[in-house]
Formats: C-alpha cells, structure tokens, sequence
C-alpha cells in the first residue's frame, strides 16, 4: 500500500487553497461513456483541430497545446481520452456526455517534443481511433512557419488549386476527394492549411523545412450540401483566396432484385458486426450521387455514394443495429419495391463441458502479465455441447480480463469455441474465471511484470528490482488523480524490513507527468510540481531512517533531479541521481545517490 510521509502531506496543505475544489456529483458520474470517433476513409479524425505550437525542446502548455476533436456519444457517461506518447509528449482529456449526440472534446498536450517531424497520434475511445497529425518544428524556429499561396490570377482565385476526384450530393467523401495547392514558403515551421464551403472541408498539417515553392495536397473530409459549383474559401493567412468543386447531383437507377445477396449470420438480441451486408444490384440509367437505406426488425442496411458510370452495378449495404425477433424479417428497397429477406435465429440451448466444475478440455492460449493489454495470441478454447442451434453470447470476467465470443450454432453436438481476450490484468498470481451461470471454471497464471531500477548509495550499486513498478493514477484521492510513483524493494517479503526507494512526482496543475526534467526547484515555476524521494535503509542497530529530500516552500533541501526520457502505455525510462538526508537526525547525515536509472512497467 501506498502512503504519503508526513513531509509530503506538509506540502500538500500548503498547496490545498489552490488543489482543492467541490467535486460536482452527476448521475453519470459511475458509468463509462460509450461510441465512436468519426474518422475519414484514411483514419483522421474527422473533424480534428490542432492549437498550439510545436517546438523541439520547448515543454507543451495544456491550456494553449491542444487538440480537439469529435465524438459520437451513443451511451451518456464519463469519459477519458488519450492518446498514444509520441516523440516525447501526448494528449489527454476527460469529462461528462450528458447525452448521446455529437459532442467536441479538447485533449490537452503534456510533455516535451524530442524532434522535429510529423507525429501521428492515436486517438483512442470506446472501441474505436483514429489519427490527429502534430507537426514540431525545430528548436528556436518559433514555431509557424509563413507562406502565401501562389495565385494564378488577380484578385487571387487560386486558379492553380487542382481538384482531385468525383464529388457527389449529400455523399461523404471519400480517400480520393484531395486539393493539391502551391505554396511559396518564406519561413519555415509548421503549418496547418484548409479551406471550406458547403459542408466540404480541406485540411492539411505538417512542417515546412525549406523555403521556396512546395506542393501540398490537403484531405477532404464531410458532405457537399449543393449539387453544382461549389466554392471553396482558404481559411487564413490565405483568406478570400477560392477554388470551385464541381458537385453532381442525384443519380437515377433501378434495381436487379435476383442478383440480391444477404451476407453474415444474424441472431436476435447479437448486434450487426462488419461482417453484416448486403450486396444488390442495380442498374444506372444516368450517374450522380445515390443514398441507399431500408430498416426493418432492429435492423438498418445503408449505402451512400455515387456512380460514376451507367449500366449494371453492385452496391453492398452496411448493416447496423439489433436484431429484435428471430425469424425471417423481409425488407423492402424503394423506388422499385425490390424485397429480400434476412433469416435471423434465436437463442442457441448448450451445456459446458466439466459443469460445474473444471472445464473440459479447457485451453489458455497467449501470456499473461501485470498491466499488459492482452492481444490476439491471449484466447480461451472451451468445449459445450450443443442441444438447440441458435445463437450464444459467452463471456466471462476476472482479473481485469474479459474472454469473450458471439455467435451462432449451426448444429448440435460436442463443439469447441474460442473466445478472444481483451482488457489489462491487474494483478499477478492464479485469476479464477467461471464461464457461464453454473458453469465451468479454470484459472490463468498472470506474472509480475520485471523492471530496471538502481542506483549507487555513496558508490556501492543497490537493486530495487523486486516489486519494482510505476504507477501513474494515486488513489489515495477520489477521484484518482494523475501523478508518478516509482517504487521498489531490494529483496522479497521475508516477515522483517526490505531496503526500499520510493519516487514521487505530481504536477501542481493536477495533469498528467511526462517526459522531461524535474527537481526540487520545480514547486513555484510556471506550470510547476512537486518531487519527494524517501530512501528507506535500515542501520546497524536494527533502526530503520528514511533519507529524503523534497520540493518545499521555506526550507531548502539537498538537490535532486528526476530525467523522465520515455513513456508509453505500459512502461516509463528515465535516470535519477542527488542528494538525501537522514530525517531521523534532522538532516546533519547525508548520502549520495548517483547513476540511478528506471526501466519500469506502469501497473
């Protein structure tokens, strides 16, 4: 367990008229948020806003570095955003959907650009991703780069914008819908270019490293609302500078309904994956833009898009939603009254094999660590016996994993299915799982995951290695805040004391701590924080001192500097090396700590 020394919690009410603050209590508070982040055909988000400048060595602001973008809220509650640690800095956000809906959310940036270049984030939420691109520029080249677009007429109409693909009416676009412009670049730096008009937006962002005449193609991204020339307006510094794209309108056709192919398995109550089209044939008289869609039984099969040539064609529709009742539920395509029909099945009747007791021919595929997401290799094989076909959900939960799968069975019998793992475990040892309600159970070894973490103590090279972790969240608060907490012992449990070194960093603005470099002298600066490092040794005579040293307010105390070089998901780097005194004898003793380093998996 985790404790704060009294020398920390001595800092912390010095700073509690500024960290503390009444926490707003909301019926959401408790439940997780759930939906989708919009994406273009290419996986940005859509749409996305990058603020702030990017600069080699030049430590982010979370009220200026920031990145929004959208998402689709369909189940209300909390969220928490983030994404992956890039080039030595990140983004995070959290907050309320109060309702599902559409929803703008900043993400603000931490941490400290290592190089110059472009840096595609990964956003994360639910299920779902999508890319953010955060151009740095190099150290000291202030940031934006200046340039102006190279007009081919006057006033500037940018009469060289080339056009890229076809553009249809109320049709998202598509990888294809590009503008490709001229630039002449009289700084460099990074840049961030779009322009917009009648629900079409084009945006590109990078990082100029040269001047002079360069070509750049910016990515399309919504839904032409005006069938016809649309005119499209730079946003600033090239403001009132345009170029037209060309929307065709609706298209007519009719439909082949024999060539009609309903893809997929479908069974009541098992939402409608990927896998879940249908495939129609239609046959266009003129091309133009098209709008698919026919819903029936919780069911919804949609298509957008456009033709761009007459005669015979296949369209394959998406299906979303539920299932509502097993059955044959028919369809109904207009104009043209095309039917077809989706067979959906009912609840599937099975036993598991070994209930209730161990499971039969149970088999655990993958590894299994401490704070490691489980991937593709990370499975569970259980045997059941099939009585009704039909539909089955099997799932079961421990550990902070979750094994997994749905579908239909198509006979009856001795079958095997293999659920598919997912979630981070969270503690080491023998997990139990039961699959079903008086089911079968088995067990998954989880190990502790191993890390670096030393130092030398007045020259002689000490090990903390055993139980040697980072933590990132501290839950001595609720809600649990963000902070970092480096601890490890120099031997196992053994009934009496283990050598210990704990390190603590926490940001005074409460955000996340990232690459960089923190010492004692960090508590007053502009977006500053606080370190404490307790060293726990035990003398001789069996009594045990903490040598510490801490950032404080009015009482200097011996240097200490903390170099954070890599985060990423699961683990953090760094080095570590000052001074620590003895507090036991108010400070006369002291010891020296050099050469340390951290290689540690964040549980």
């Amino acid at each position: 367990m985790k404790k704060y020394h009294l020398l920390l919690c001595l800092i912390n009410l010095a700073f509690l008229f500024n960290s503390c603050q009444k926490e707003l209590v909301d019926e959401f508070a408790n439940i997780p948020a759930k939906g989708n982040l919009p994406i273009t055909a290419t996986g940005e988000c859509l749409p996305q806003t990058v603020q702030g400048i990017y600069e080699v060595s030049k430590s982010l602001v979370p009220d200026s570095n920031k990145i929004i973008v959208t998402v689709n809220a369909t189940t209300a509650g909390n969220y928490n955003i983030s994404t992956d640690t890039l080039n030595g800095f990140f983004f995070r956000g959290k907050g309320v959907f109060p309702a599902p809906g559409l929803n703008n959310i900043t993400l603000s940036g931490s941490g400290k650009p290592l190089a110059s270049g472009v840096n595609n984030f990964r956003v994360l939420f639910d299920s779902s991703s999508c890319t953010v691109a955060v151009a740095v520029s190099t150290a000291g080249s202030s940031g934006l780069a200046i340039f102006s677009l190279v007009s081919g007429g006057t006033p500037a109409n940018c009469a060289n914008a080339i056009v890229n693909g076809s553009y249809f009416l109320n049709a998202p676009v598509t990888s294809s819908n590009t503008v490709t412009v001229s630039l002449n670049v009289t700084k460099v730096g990074t840049y961030s270019i779009g322009a917009s008009g009648t629900g079409l937006t084009f945006s590109k962002s990078g990082s100029f490293t040269a001047t002079g005449n360069q070509t750049v193609t910016l990515t399309a991204s919504g839904t032409a609302t005006t069938e016809g020339a649309n005119t499209i307006t730079f946003n600033q510094p090239a403001g009132g500078c345009t170029f037209t794209v060309n929307v065709i309108g609706a298209s007519t056709y009719s439909y082949t309904c024999a060539g009609t192919i309903v893809n997929g398995t479908y069974a009541k109550g098992t939402a409608l994956s990927a896998a879940n089209t249908v495939s129609i044939q239609v046959n266009v008289s003129a091309i133009g833009s098209y709008n698919i869609t026919t819903s029936s039984g919780g069911m919804t099969f949609a298509k957008a898009g456009g033709f761009t040539s007459t005669g015979l064609q296949t369209v394959t529709l998406n299906g979303t939603g539920t299932p509502a009742t097993a059955g044959n539920t028919p369809f109904t395509l207009n104009p043209g009254a095309c039917n077809f029909t989706v067979s959906v099945v009912g609840p599937g009747t099975y036993t598991f094999g070994g209930a209730p007791g161990a499971c039969t021919t149970a088999n655990v595929g993958g590894t299994y660590t401490t704070g490691v997401p489980l991937g593709a290799s990370n499975t569970l094989t259980v045997q059941v016996t099939v009585s009704t076909p039909g539909s089955y959900n099997i799932s079961t939960v421990g550990g902070g994993m979750t094994f997994s799968k749905s579908g239909i069975f198509t006979a009856t019998g001795v079958q095997s299915v293999l659920l598919a793992g997912s979630g981070t475990p969270n503690s080491s040892g023998n997990i139990t799982f039961t699959v079903g309600n008086n089911g079968c159970s088995f067990s998954i070894t989880v190990i502790q995951p191993t890390g670096n973490y030393q130092c030398k103590i007045d020259g002689v090279l000490t090990v903390f290695g055993d139980r040697a972790q980072a933590t990132i969240l501290d839950d001595f608060y609720s809600p649990p805040r963000p902070y970092l907490y480096l601890n490890g012992y120099t031997g196992a449990p053994n009934g009496g004391f283990v050598p210990q070194l704990q390190i603590f960093i926490e940001r005074n603005n409460m955000q996340a701590v990232g690459t960089g470099t923190y010492n004692v002298d960090g508590l007053t600066i502009t977006n500053g924080y606080r370190i404490e490092i307790d060293l726990h040794l035990e003398e001789p005579d069996g009594t045990v001192i903490i040598w510490n040293t801490s950032s404080t307010l009015f009482t200097a105390n011996p240097p200490f500097t903390i170099i954070i070089t890599s985060v990423t998901s699961g683990r953090i780097r760094g080095t570590f090396s000052g001074t620590v005194k003895n507090t036991l004898q108010g400070g006369a003793l002291k010891k020296v700590v050099t050469e340390g380093v951290f290689d540690l998996p964040i549980l």
